[in-house]
């Protein structure tokens, strides 16, 4: 009888606490720890930004408040490598994050990203599948002597949404270069 009622108690209070939003949150402590590393890209890249999400980060676009949907912290990491016109892979990489107090303001946040993506100049967008809760990509290519071409892919996973933006040459960088990096930055979320 008391096993019966410890059982009966325990399935209870596993439905009050799916009833009660208790979904597994993703913290706001390690930030750094979410975003790529210097590590996680094959050739010598130089760090220009590694830190906190400033506004001058999301200027202008339509995620420029750092307090929407219950945002609770973000963190950028910026890396570059020179390069010429016979290099291969991404010149540049941006891998950024951003946590909310819930899932919902990372769904939301989501849905600016894909219209952000959806109103690039001569941006198309790109299928992708199985990263996170949901997710959105789109490219663009720069045209001049020597064409640059933009991937980004953002995802949700939980309460937070992620990204990676990388451009190189037309040509020389391909969706699978970006969406690799993305995978890897995917293990982290999972993991928090």
């Amino acid at each position: 009888m008391k096993k019966a009622l410890f059982i009966l108690a325990l399935a209870v209070s596993a439905l009050l606490t799916a009833c009660a939003g208790g979904e597994s949150k993703i913290p706001t402590s390690g930030l750094k720890g979410l975003v790529l590393h210097q590590a996680d890209l094959k050739s010598p890249f130089s760090t220009v930004v590694d830190g906190p999400t400033a506004r001058l980060d999301v200027q202008g676009t339509s995620r420029s408040d750092l307090h929407r949907f219950d945002r609770r912290g973000g963190w950028v990491i910026r890396l570059h490598r020179p390069g010429s016109k016979a290099t291969r892979g991404p010149l540049v990489v941006a891998s950024t994050v951003d946590v909310f107090g819930g899932s919902g303001g990372a769904k939301q946040d989501l849905e600016l990203f894909r219209a952000q993506l959806s109103r690039i100049p001569g941006g198309k967008p790109v299928s992708v599948s199985k990263l996170g809760d949901d997710a959105t990509a789109a490219t663009s290519v720069q045209p001049g002597a020597l064409a640059v071409r933009s991937f980004t892919i953002a995802w949700r996973e939980r309460n937070a949404v992620a990204s990676v933006t990388a451009n190189g040459f037309d040509g020389k960088v391909s969706f699978g270069d970006v969406l690799r990096l993305a995978r890897r930055q995917e293990q982290r979320l999972a993991r928090a």
